[in-house]
């Protein structure tokens, strides 16, 4: 049960007694070394209470409630808190009993709050975290709890409580006193307002679409995902072949694209861009500035924003030295363990720093895995056939480092030989060691660039250097991949789509675009004569990659697979087939080699179905869901059809927690079979599940009834039905009953169908919008080709997709009823979906 007020200002100013900042203590700025001495552990057991602390305006209230509705937690606010221990709010104890009195007694209430909610909650700290008390209190918790540290703009504050200068002078001062008494920190940006003309696009992009929140709530819910979840060293994933589900080091030729501090500072870099070239992103420190840490929280919730993948990173020794002098190991560990309170997925630790702060920093690093590094100078004599490698490598292991990373600066091409003879031995090594990252760095070293295996440093094309340093990426992941596939590493592979009504399929458009991009040489065709027959023949081809399957044959694909995903077979239908292989005497390679062996030629000896279908929706579904229709456990949704798209759909609701879903469809008895097949899959144990419930989909009679007493009106809706002819079938034309539409905060209505585009559904919508300003987010079939194409691509290549490109594509191909896009609807869906 969520405790949730509205996001409303403290009653409290921060001039009161009882929230007074606290002078004279150590604050924790680089190289003071505060921090260090108090570091927890940042493992946490299963359930323990998240704890937010921060200013006024910092946005506690309002990512307090989307953490807890991301964990399914209860929220507790101390506004709440507090009325529910003494029977009256702050402002009437302050008013009734006075200051001092007030001040003691909300001490103690938000000390009881803490010491009794340590498992289960995500509790929102107010004024009570400036008092010594409290922060005391604080900082005993975070050394079991996870206590995270809300950062943000001090103008935007400004401007959203609308206070005077010396208010927020006392604000900037009372603020670092959070840093000191939590593990965590989190830099609040500014959401991206998406605001396009009204020419007939979607709604999410219409004029007066501004969806608040939305950008921040993905970002904290990732976060907070992260540093309360299982441990990243897991080794078991739902399934190798998704990219979010498999870590960069553990699939083969991945890449970080290397972003500099001071470019990024300097807006030397295209931050949407980010979104592909890289399977991550290493943010280097190589400014040494008052406001340092700030500066790197603020960067690093840029980049995640931008890329939405992980973040590695590291330190310019160089220039801190430089910058520094005496000081610049105290410096150094300073921005490291602020690296670890910002959550980052890997930390780059100088493996020539002093053991024990090395080791410490390892033992505090939660769920951050730490990359051991070491680079040899080019006057080294080391060579990497010298046992001073294996030394190296064998030093950081016994540190406790996740992944080794040795580079070595370039004097000659030969070399290169010696790197990949040097990676081969450690991987000759008997047992489990770290992964390895091993390659020459410079010009010299480019071919070693290209073989390393795992997370080689890359540049970018949206990235402008002021100044060259010997660290620079000097290749792209394009070019690493082109490389690879010239050198006969990685082959060019066919792909195709395969279904009744393909002839206006976007994917050859999509995926065509997105292989180039990439690198990659293959080819994506759609079929002179598509049917299942053709897998037979294309099971005799070693360059087959995989295929689309659209209907009707999502549900009879299903039955001739091989192996399949635990989503695949929870849907009960596929839209994606890849070939699994194996060796010419027939042995199948297991599923993570063929994950590894993705992009690679050889014989077909069975079947692999995956859906991405449930991803798009799902995508769509929480890309539009406010704040205020947040799924709880009163949401509803509606499934429209009863085709393998309906079981998609069905699945991401259930995927995003709904648990009450009713399915409406012409033929009772398809939606009834429909509903005992999602009834008997949720009654059976789920991974990662606490309970299971007999009955979470049911069946709808007719467009007459009434909208079920016992269940809250649909807030998720989503259309499953061809809008367009099916055979000698008529479209469906569906139209909502007008007594399901009682939601009164509105929600999202998903349109699967794209030909055409603007379905009498849509239409409908539009106008009950415009007549009773409920606000309903509308999505058309456009959207949910797009995100689940990307999935599928990434499925498909095991490469990050070009979101945006893939996107343009679509659109600039895509032919309706009325035409083409023209360029300015084209630039405003965009904005739309990707701003």
């Amino acid at each position: 049960m969520l405790d949730m007020k509205s996001h409303v200002h403290d009653p409290l100013d921060s001039s009161l007694p009882g929230a007074e900042s606290i002078s004279g203590r150590e604050t924790g700025t680089p190289g003071t070394g505060v921090h260090r001495d108090r570091m927890a552990t940042r493992q946490f057991t299963p359930g323990a209470s998240l704890i937010l602390v921060g200013i006024r305006g910092s946005g506690k209230r309002s990512l307090g409630f989307v953490a807890a509705t991301a964990l399914k937690r209860r929220f507790i606010t101390e506004d709440h808190y507090f009325k529910e221990v003494t029977g009256l709010t702050r402002q009437e104890y302050l008013k009734t009993r006075g200051s001092q009195a007030f001040q003691q007694r909300d001490i103690e209430v938000v000390s009881l709050m803490l010491e009794t909610h340590r498992t289960g909650c995500v509790i929102e700290c107010g004024l009570g975290s400036l008092t010594r008390p409290v922060q005391d209190h604080l900082r005993r918790i975070a050394t079991t709890n996870p206590v995270v540290h809300l950062v943000r703009d001090i103008h935007q504050i400004q401007k959203l409580l609308g206070l005077d200068d010396q208010s927020v002078r006392r604000l900037q001062e009372g603020d670092p006193l959070h840093r000191d008494c939590s593990n965590f920190e989190f830099y609040n940006l500014e959401d991206r307002t998406r605001i396009v003309a009204e020419d007939g696009s979607p709604d999410p992009q219409s004029a007066a679409y501004a969806f608040k929140l939305q950008d921040v709530k993905e970002d904290f819910t990732r976060f907070v995902r992260f540093i309360t979840g299982p441990g990243t060293d897991q080794s078991s994933y739902d399934s190798p072949f998704v990219l979010l589900e498999t870590p960069p080091e553990q699939r083969p030729y991945t890449h970080s694209i290397l972003v500099w501090s001071s470019d990024l500072r300097s807006d030397r870099v295209n931050l949407p861009e980010l979104e592909s070239g890289g399977d991550a992103i290493e943010l280097c420190v190589d400014i040494w500035e008052p406001d340092l840490l700030n500066t790197i929280s603020q960067q690093v919730s840029t980049l995640r924003r931008n890329a939405q993948t992980p973040i590695i990173l590291s330190v310019d020794t160089a220039s801190l030295d430089a910058a520094k002098g005496n000081g610049s190991t105290a410096t150094y560990f300073d921005v490291l363990d602020h690296a670890l309170r910002l959550a980052v997925e890997y930390l780059v630790v100088d493996l020539s720093e002093s053991r024990a702060d090395v080791t410490r920093l390892i033992q505090c690093r939660g769920q951050t895995k730490i990359i051991g590094q070491h680079v040899f100078a080019a006057s080294s004599r080391v060579t990497w056939q010298d046992e001073g490698c294996i030394t190296m490598y064998r030093d950081a292991e016994k540190l406790g480092c996740q992944l080794v990373r040795l580079l070595r600066v370039g004097t000659s091409r030969e070399e290169n030989s010696g790197v990949h003879e040097f990676a081969n031995m450690i991987r000759s090594l008997p047992g489990h060691h770290p992964p390895l990252i091993a390659y020459n760095i410079g010009r010299l070293g480019r071919t070693s660039q290209v073989f390393n295996s795992i997370l080689t440093s890359v540049t970018h094309p949206a990235i402008v250097r002021a100044a060259e340093n010997e660290r620079d990426a000097l290749i792209t992941s394009r070019d690493a991949v082109r490389a690879l596939v010239q050198s006969y590493v990685l082959d060019p592979l066919k792909f195709c789509i395969l279904g009744a009504n393909v002839s206006y399929s976007l994917s050859p458009a999509m995926h065509n675009a997105a292989h180039r991009h990439c690198g990659l040489g293959h080819v994506y065709t759609i079929p002179e004569s598509p049917s299942l027959a053709l897998l037979d023949q294309l099971r005799q081809e070693s360059s087959f990659g995989g295929c689309s399957v659209v209907q009707p044959w999502r549900v009879e694909m299903y039955h001739k697979l091989a192996a399949k995903s635990r989503h695949a077979e929870a849907i009960g239908a596929i839209n994606t087939v890849m070939p699994l292989r194996g060796t010419a005497d027939g042995v199948m390679y297991p599923l993570p080699e063929q994950a590894n062996r993705r992009n690679q030629a050889g014989p077909v000896l069975g079947w692999y179905g995956e859906n991405t279908d449930w991803v798009g929706i799902m995508t769509c579904i929480a890309r539009h869901l406010s704040p205020r229709n947040a799924i709880s456990a009163k949401t509803t949704g509606l499934i429209i059809g009863a085709g393998g798209m309906a079981r998609s759909a069905i699945y991401a609701m259930l995927r995003l927690g709904c648990r009450k879903i009713f399915i409406y469809n012409r033929t009772l008895s398809r939606a009834e079979e429909v509903a005992r097949h999602f009834n008997s899959w949720a009654a059976a144990p789920q991974p990662q599940s606490a309970s299971a419930s007999a009955e979470v989909v049911r069946v709808l009679h007719s467009l007459q009834d009434d909208w079920p007493d016992e269940a809250s009106a649909p807030s998720i809706i989503a259309s499953c039905v061809p809008a367009d002819p099916d055979g000698d079938q008529p479209p469906a034309n569906f139209e909502m009953p007008m007594q399901w539409l009682g939601s009164p905060t509105g929600g999202v209505v998903i349109e699967l169908s794209y030909k055409p585009l603007e379905t009498p559904l849509l239409k409908q919508m539009r106008r009950i919008r415009s007549d009773n300003n409920r606000p309903w987010v509308l999505s058309d079939g456009l959207e949910n080709v797009i995100e689940q194409g990307i999935a599928q691509f990434e499925l498909m290549t095991g490469r990050r997709a070009p979101r945006r490109l893939m996107s343009l594509e679509v659109l600039r191909n895509y032919v309706g009823e009325g035409g083409r896009f023209d360029e300015k609807t084209i630039q405003a869906r965009l904005d739309g979906m990707h701003s």
